[in-house]
């Protein structure tokens, strides 16, 4: 009777990219090791960015199951001229107080930044996670108009906080009873570029009159076009080719 011996080979595990770069170092520097170095380095970046943004897309991912279990209350409303009530909303300070600390124990925190162009104040966030990896989206709304009981820069503060609301909202699908429809300003996030050159396109096929066009979408150009604008848009523009034909 004969036994048979077997043996388990360990796998044999690829070399890292630093332990490549290692190699080449100890084998000493020539000019055929530089270029190879530099293309290591170019590989161990790529290597690097993939990590942190998959990172950040599976920390992402936990945050929104996480936050889909909360609720945030509309504990603000407006009103109209005669003091009767509008609607009501989620103040900047409830999303705050619930959403920040969630944000720090998932490894996120968040940039904000503005800018004016025209009658249009945008709110920018910069989601950073802490892989390194990072995300950056916007919201615009039209400015208001100043009155007696509110200036220029009273105005401008107000739509600022409106648009980082709505944003902070849409991008982390917060469950709030905010009548977003009710906001008259309300524009959204740009179009993309490409959307833009698809309508500047089917507007001179048409024959219809861009100014006009750019009047009606409520924009100075194609590309400040409000994504809330597209239903209206994409309904009138359906009209006019159909007229055309």
């Amino acid at each position: 009777m004969s036994t048979a011996l077997t043996t388990t080979e360990k796998p044999t595990r690829e070399p890292s990219t630093g332990e490549l770069l290692a190699a080449v170092v100890q084998q000493g520097i020539t000019p055929a090791s530089v270029e190879v170095m530099e293309r290591l380095c170019a590989l161990r970046r790529d290597e690097a960015t993939a990590a942190n943004k998959a990172a950040f897309n599976r920390a992402f991912f936990a945050l929104k199951r996480e936050i889909s279990g909360m609720e945030f209350y509309a504990d603000k409303e407006a009103t109209t001229k005669s003091g009767a009530k509008a609607y009501s909303y989620c103040s900047e300070e409830e999303i705050s107080r619930k959403l920040e600390p969630v944000l720090f124990n998932h490894g996120f925190a968040m940039l904000f930044g503005q800018k004016k162009e025209a009658q249009l104040v945008t709110a920018e966030i910069t989601l950073i996670h802490e892989s390194g990896h990072e995300e950056r989206r916007e919201y615009s709304l039209r400015v208001g108009q100043s009155n007696g009981m509110k200036d220029d820069t009273a105005v401008d503060a107000g739509s600022t906080t409106s648009a980082w609301r709505h944003l902070v909202i849409k991008m982390f699908g917060l469950k709030s009873r905010i009548r977003e429809e009710s906001d008259a300003r309300n524009v959204g996030a740009f179009i993309s570029a490409e959307k833009a050159a698809e309508l500047s396109d089917r507007v001179a096929k048409c024959g219809a009159d861009p100014v006009k066009f750019l009047a009606f979408a409520q924009a100075e150009s194609f590309d400040k076009i409000g994504e809330a604008m597209l239903p209206a848009i994409e309904s009138m523009l359906r009209t006019k080719e159909r007229s055309a034909k």
